[in-house]
């Protein structure tokens, strides 16, 4: 057991009669247990001072809050608890993220492909890798679930702190803008990080798309200045200049998908290839992946692999072992039907990956949603986007949280084309099950929206809610009711 005392973790001193000894941190005084240090946390919906009597009687030896708390045991007032938390648990595990290199990946579109991509061209050469994203975190086959993107800080550094004690050298993280202004990542030292894109999206919590650009790259002023350290950004996106205002002295590498573009790596998509180039090397190699969005995060994850010392070619030798994460552009485990699960949430997101299914004359059926309580700015939009690519779409809706599903679902209408044909469910198994019969008439479809998740959240409560299931479940029974030819 780790055990410390309180002044060494806060690097002050105190008075022998307050300076416990800790034997975790924590920020959830349901969690707490005798000797922990409690770190009071101001939440969405719960203010965690509220609960530090809790968190003393749980057998809390000390508590941190942003005023004083009339409690009895020592009380530690800091102007704000969000940073110290990551500061005080990089202290107490002994610093994990000094003792191997960390990657992190931020931007709007992409963030988990990229992190995979790195994670796993990190992996196949040989390296004892480990990743921290939307999916979970993994290290030597061993899978922890988290609750958001990037997990809060004490969470992060114990599973980094996890990753060090079991080897782990390399590890990627994935770095939301809500886990920047939160403080998610205080007290983590990058070795490089890379930002793949900015586009609409969060403008409910980000009040325009300059503040939301500058949460994104209060990441790169976070990574280390010494000779092997970069941020590797997109040629392609304006925002960029933005990234590297936060790190001007920081050696930057640029990606680009385009011959036009000039840039340190580019990664241009060939349908079944890519041709990659970097400094004097040039090589195609196959993919099992498309679109030529995927090619620039797996731009964007040679880049961040590059500054880890491997070489050129150990990079790009294992491109053709790479597959997209989970609910990405993935195909339905099926012969009946070609139906694609895609997290794609974001007007560019649905552009990007519409438009790469688009590649024929196939009729297209999207299912199109949004989520209930989040940036209701972006819901015109992705309905004129559905409606410009697709044949039919069916519009439904996903997590709808506390708000009205009709709510939501006239927001995505008023985007449709008129020319363009649409059904509505306000259940969302409904929609998929109707997208499976469409999918048996020969028809391309693409559920967007969740991807990898498998939870609703629906009003207050999270219901297992696993789309593929459904899918094939319908495809099953359909198929049943065909007459035998």
């Amino acid at each position: 057991m780790r055990t410390k005392r309180l002044s060494a973790i806060l690097q002050n001193e105190m008075d022998d009669i307050f300076d416990p000894w800790v034997t975790g941190v924590e920020t959830d005084s349901r969690k707490v247990s005798s000797g922990n240090v409690f770190i009071c946390i101001r939440g969405y919906t719960v203010d965690g001072h509220k609960f530090a009597e809790d968190a003393v009687a749980n057998g809390a030896s000390a508590v941190i809050s942003e005023y004083p708390l009339d409690l009895d045991v020592p009380n530690v007032v800091v102007a704000d608890t969000k940073q110290t938390a990551g500061a005080v648990a990089s202290v107490f595990y002994d610093h994990p993220s000094h003792r191997m290199r960390i990657y992190g990946v931020t931007g709007t579109n992409g963030k988990t492909t990229t992190a995979t991509l790195t994670y796993d061209l990190l992996r196949l050469s040989g390296r004892r890798a480990g990743i921290v994203s939307t999916i979970g975190a993994r290290f030597h086959n061993q899978t922890i679930e988290t609750a958001n993107t990037t997990p809060e800080a004490v969470v992060l550094h114990r599973i980094l702190a996890e990753m060090v004690d079991a080897g782990v050298t390399d590890c990627v993280l994935e770095v939301s803008s809500h886990a920047l202004m939160e403080g998610r990542v205080a007290g983590i030292h990058f070795h490089a990080a890379a930002f793949t894109n900015l586009t609409h999206d969060h403008l409910d919590y980000h009040r325009s798309m300059d503040e939301y650009a500058r949460a994104k790259a209060r990441l790169f002023e976070q990574v280390e200045v010494t000779n092997g350290e970069a941020i590797v950004l997109n040629a392609e996106d304006p925002a960029s200049h933005v990234m590297a205002e936060f790190a001007p002295t920081r050696r930057a590498i640029m990606y680009s998908t385009t011959v036009d573009v000039e840039a340190d790596v580019q990664v241009i998509w060939r349908d079944e290839t890519v041709l990659v180039r970097m400094k004097e090397f040039k090589l195609e190699v196959p993919v099992r992946f498309m679109g030529a969005f995927n090619a620039a995060n797996l731009a964007a994850a040679i880049g961040l692999v590059s500054t880890s010392d491997m070489a050129l070619r150990t990079i790009v030798t294992n491109i053709p072992g790479l597959t997209l994460p989970k609910g990405r552009l993935e195909r339905l485990a099926t012969e009946d039907a070609e139906i694609y699960i895609d997290y794609a949430h974001t007007p560019d997101g649905l552009e990007k990956c519409l438009s790469t299914l688009q590649q024929d004359n196939r009729a297209l059926v999207v299912v199109l949603s949004a989520a209930g309580d989040r940036d209701p700015t972006k819901r015109q939009d992705m309905g004129r986007i559905a409606s410009r690519y697709s044949n039919e779409v069916i519009v439904t809706v996903h997590d709808v949280r506390m708000e009205d599903p009709k709510q939501i679902i006239r927001d995505l209408v008023k985007g449709i084309q008129p020319d363009v044909k649409y059904v509505t469910f306000e259940a969302r198994e409904e929609a998929l099950r109707h997208a499976a019969t469409q999918a048996l008439e020969g028809k391309r479809v693409v559920v967007v929206g969740k991807g990898h998740d498998h939870i609703e959240r629906i009003g207050r409560q999270s219901i297992p809610f696993n789309e593929s299931n459904i899918l094939l479940e319908e495809l099953k029974k359909r198929k049943g009711q065909e007459p035998a030819v």
